[in-house]
């Protein structure tokens, strides 16, 4: 694969990157690889030359996830230009999808994979990327379960950097990212500014990957530069420069909502003020992006994995609509219960295959035994707004 180059931006990912060794390693062997190590301090630089064939590392300081990545940029030399994460992972197989789209599809600037959860494989968190009308970046259909998704390419306003594939010459068209976003919507960015100059994305649905999600960072650090990089966008693409009295007002109520839950939002208040201290170049968004922007509701992301559950898609004891769990062959029955209505549904195995239907009338339990005993399993009710409660025997 001479004319693709994996471009990959470490910091403190020393445990991540034999995973990632692992993913690069795996293809062709004539893909280049240029790695830039954001000053960690854990060894990563040391273990990724040690492990990634034939890769070129660059050391330097840590200005953010853009930084890094035009530092990678500036040494890519092949048509096309893969961005990997540490904590992320394709095969040629995707990969090569991905090549051919683009090959066949010369008004397109990249493409992404149908991304699912790594280590449930059925569980998708990325379907391209879309926005929200306050400039917060989203994965569309994130932590949905996705048994047998649609295979067609879609064309959306927006990819995640997560894994996904871009025309070389069109990064490059553009400056790369923009080094102000410090981590987090800086690829949404990067996706509007070359839809603002004609190029087209999409996700190759055909094509999959796996993430870790939130591997590489603390929650509290994201939420913060999430909050930082979402007033960028909005000043740039909807406000003008500036953040309109809307958005003011949704920011008083979370900063109130945030005093009578007994938080301090000083923290908040002094980001707000501070971004604001940056120029900020506004860009207007063509109209066949805009009708694309902020996606489908169906769409819309659901809550990401509890720190204390089981898996996937439960609250506390309770699926709603569905929910993933690992056995580890330890058992093969559930007591099923219902809440308010009748409930049916279906508990598949971890490659999507049916391993029992069931159907609980309200305010019933039911017991479901699997004939054998997976390592993991998807339960799942047939309608979005079901939900059931699960108890292992």
């Amino acid at each position: 694969m001479k004319n693709v180059t994996a471009v990959v931006v470490l910091y403190n990912g020393e445990k991540l990157v034999p995973h990632l060794a692992e993913t690069i390693n795996s293809l062709p062997a004539d893909l280049k690889t240029v790695v830039y190590d954001s000053g960690s301090t854990d060894g990563s630089a040391q273990t990724a030359s040690r492990l990634l064939k034939n890769a070129f590392i660059i050391e330097g300081a840590n200005h953010g996830f853009g930084f890094g990545n035009n530092r990678c940029f500036e040494k890519v030399d092949t048509e096309y230009t893969l961005l990997l994460n540490s904590d992320a992972s394709i095969d040629r197989e995707s990969l090569g999808r991905l090549v051919s789209f683009l090959d066949s599809n010369p008004d397109y600037a990249g493409v992404q994979p149908l991304v699912r959860l790594w280590g449930w494989e059925k569980v998708t968190v990325s379907s391209g990327v879309f926005l929200t009308e306050y400039g917060e970046a989203w994965d569309g259909r994130f932590m949905h379960l996705e048994l047998s998704p649609v295979k067609t390419a879609l064309q959306v306003p927006a990819i995640t950097a997560a894994v996904s594939l871009w025309r070389t010459k069109a990064l490059k068209s553009v400056n790369g990212f923009d080094e102000d976003y410090f981590m987090y919507f800086e690829d949404a960015d990067l996706s509007l500014r070359l839809g603002a100059a004609g190029w087209k994305l999409a996700v190759v649905r055909a094509a999959e990957a796996t993430h870790m999600v939130g591997a590489s960072s603390r929650r509290q650090s994201a939420v913060e530069w999430e909050l930082e990089s979402s007033i960028r966008m909005f000043r740039r693409y909807f406000g003008n420069g500036k953040l309109s009295v809307r958005w003011w007002k949704r920011e008083a109520r979370i900063i109130l909502h945030s005093i009578f839950s007994g938080k301090s939002p000083l923290w908040r208040i002094a980001l707000v003020f501070r971004v604001l201290g940056n120029n900020v170049d506004a860009i207007i968004i063509p109209e066949d992006v805009k009708a694309l922007l902020f996606g489908d509701p169906m769409d819309y992301p659901l809550p990401r994995i509890g720190k204390n559950s089981p898996g996937p898609g439960w609250t506390g004891n309770v699926i709603s609509p569905w929910g993933g769990l690992k056995t580890d062959g330890g058992f093969t029955a559930f007591l099923l219960t219902a809440s308010d209505h009748t409930v049916t549904g279906a508990v598949s195995s971890g490659q999507g295959e049916t391993l029992n239907r069931f159907c609980i009338s309200t305010g019933a339990t039911l017991k479901v035994k699997l004939a054998e005993s997976p390592s993991l399993v998807y339960i799942h009710c047939d309608s979005s707004t079901d939900k059931v409660e699960v108890t292992k025997e």
